[in-house]
């Protein structure tokens, strides 16, 4: 197994450069907007840099609404930036490289490109120059809490605010994840919240509690469609493009569409299919199979309670088909 970097390490590479980049993850989520710009406001505050913040996909509704998703210029993949003009790519929340802005069959970083991996996926593969991956931490942005700890950043209020941002939607609002994690999540919660992050109303009212209709009609829809196979102890459900387009949903939102399954009593492996133009996305959650290496045999990743999967150039049905045989030799 490939080994970490550490912190001191990476803080005493950042501090050699004054330029970088950052990409948000296809279909990013709150943990992809808090960590990098997280990151991106102490790069900025403490060691004078300039940093360029993009994503070739849009955030969720709701994610909208938070002034941090200012800072990031939309509608620009790492393909259109050019990276000569940067020292350093940082990568966050990106478990393998054709994840990097949008979705990509194969990608590859240009060889003269030194670029900083941070991230908590299992199914990492140490891409980077100088690589942090910690499994054990339920979201990237608390492992910037243990960075910035380590480092002596002092954790005002904005900086708080960005991080619970991630720590609070990677769990789940604090469900996701073994008895470790969840206590993690709680712990670095409380920190941030100590720490001037107003969680009542900069977290939790426009995030959950500030959900759009038009994702409560998708909820709906993927409950509708849903197939409870009780003796496998499975529930899965699998939408169309057409339907897809007809709510108006991005690829940020359609990766949502898993929650609403993941806590069905009896069922120990949930997934759904959600087809868009140019691809078919699956995502997987569990209470005690581990569906990484069911992802993995599909050519995706992830966690061992959630995980992720991709699909180009078939059908919606053949993708269905293709997740069910492979469960089958896990359950």
């Amino acid at each position: 197994m490939p080994k970490n970097n550490t912190f001191d390490e990476i803080w005493d590479k950042l501090k050699e450069y004054k330029t970088a980049v950052m990409t948000l993850h296809s279909g990013p989520d709150g943990d992809s907007l808090g960590s990098c710009t997280a990151m991106k406001y102490v790069l900025e505050k403490y060691l004078n840099y300039k940093v360029t913040l993009i994503s070739y996909d849009n955030l969720s509704e709701n994610l909208q609404s938070l002034k941090i998703s200012k800072e990031v210029e939309f509608g620009k993949d790492i393909l259109d930036v050019n990276l000569k003009n940067y020292n350093v790519l940082i990568t966050l929340d990106t478990g393998t490289l054709n994840l990097m802005g949008k979705t990509k069959k194969e990608f590859t970083l240009p060889k003269n490109m030194y670029t900083i991996n941070i991230d908590h996926h299992e199914t990492n593969k140490y891409y980077g120059n100088l690589n942090y991956v910690d499994s054990q931490n339920p979201s990237a942005s608390s492992i910037l809490v243990d960075f910035f700890k380590h480092v002596k950043i002092p954790f005002d209020k904005e900086l708080s605010t960005r991080l619970l941002l991630g720590v609070t939607t990677d769990s789940g609002f604090f469900t996701k994840g073994d008895k470790k994690r969840i206590t993690k999540s709680l712990e670095d919660a409380i920190f941030l919240i100590e720490n001037g992050a107003d969680y009542v109303n900069d977290i939790l009212k426009p995030i959950e509690l500030g959900k759009p209709w038009k994702m409560k009609k998708y909820e709906a829809l993927v409950l509708n469609k849903a197939k409870f196979i009780k003796e496998k102890k499975l529930c899965y459900s699998s939408i169309s493009k057409e339907e897809i387009k007809d709510l108006n949903l991005n690829l940020a939102e359609v990766r949502m569409g898993i929650f609403v399954l993941q806590d069905i009593k009896g069922t120990d492996v949930v997934f759904v299919l959600t087809e868009t133009e140019d691809q078919i996305k699956g995502s997987l959650r569990s209470k005690d199979v581990d569906v990484s290496k069911i992802a993995e045999k599909l050519g995706g990743g992830g966690h061992k309670q959630a995980a992720g999967i991709r699909f180009y150039d078939i059908s919606l049905k053949e993708a269905e088909e293709k997740v069910l045989k492979v469960i089958d030799k896990y359950i």
